[in-house]
C-alpha cells in the first residue's frame, strides 16, 4: 500500500517521517495528526480542513493553496517553507512557530494564536483581519499590504516588526499602544492621506 493511500484510509496518523512526497490534492480533512515530521513535501491545494495536529513540523515544503480552515494545531512547526494563498481560516493554534516563512496573499482571519511565535518571516497581501492573541510573539516580520482589520496587535509581543503599506481601520485602532519605527509609521499614515511634515 502506498503511503499516499495509508494516509487517507487512516483518521489518525501518528509517529512518521515523510520526506521528498507530493502529498498535493489529497483531502486530509478531519484527520488526527501526532508527532510528524514533514520534510521537503509538496502540499499543492492539500486539505487539512478541521484537522487535528498535534506536534506536527513541516520543513522546507511547498504549501501553496494549502486550506487549514477550522484545523487546531498544537505544538506545530511551519520552517523555511512555501505558503502562496494558503489558508488558516478560524484556525485554533497553540504554541504553534511559524519560523523563516514567506507567505504571499496567506489567510490568518478569524484565527485564534495561543503562545504561537511567528520569527523572520515575510507576509505580502495576506489577511489578519479579527485575530484573538493571546501571549504570542512576532519577531523580525515584515507585513506588507496586509489587512489587520479589527486585530489587537497590542496583545501581541512585538519586536522588529514592520507594516508597510498595511491596512487598518480608518481610526487605526488596530495600533493602539503599539510600537513601529518610523518607516512603518509613514508608510501606514500615506495611506490614510495625511499629510506629513517630518522636517527637523
Amino acid at each position: 500500500m502506498s503511503l499516499r493511500q495509508d494516509i487517507l484510509d487512516n483518521d489518525e496518523i501518528f509517529d512518521l517521517e515523510i520526506e521528498g512526497e507530493d502529498l498535493s490534492y489529497l483531502d486530509f480533512s478531519g484527520k488526527s495528526f501526532e508527532n510528524i515530521r514533514f520534510s521537503d513535501v509538496r502540499f499543492i491545494s492539500t486539505n487539512f480542513e478541521k484537522a487535528s495536529m498535534r506536534k506536527v513540523s513541516f520543513i522546507s515544503s511547498d504549501l501553496s493553496f494549502t486550506i487549514f480552515d477550522n484545523a487546531f494545531l498544537s505544538s506545530s512547526v511551519f520552517t523555511e517553507s512555501l505558503f502562496k494563498g494558503t489558508s488558516f481560516l478560524n484556525a485554533d493554534m497553540r504554541k504553534t512557530i511559524f519560523d523563516n516563512i514567506n507567505v504571499l496573499y496567506g489567510v490568518f482571519s478569524s484565527s485564534v494564536m495561543k503562545e504561537c511565535a511567528i520569527r523572520n518571516s515575510s507576509f505580502k497581501d495576506s489577511d489578519f483581519t479579527d485575530i484573538k492573541s493571546v501571549k504570542s510573539i512576532l519577531s523580525d516580520v515584515e507585513f506588507k499590504g496586509s489587512s489587520f482589520f479589527n486585530t489587537t496587535l497590542n496583545s501581541f509581543k512585538m519586536d522588529k516588526v514592520s507594516f508597510l503599506s498595511s491596512n487598518f481601520s480608518e481610526n487605526l485602532k488596530e495600533l493602539k499602544g503599539v510600537k513601529i519605527n518610523l518607516e512603518s509609521a509613514v508608510s501606514i499614515l500615506k495611506g490614510y492621506d495625511i499629510d506629513l511634515d517630518l522636517s527637523l
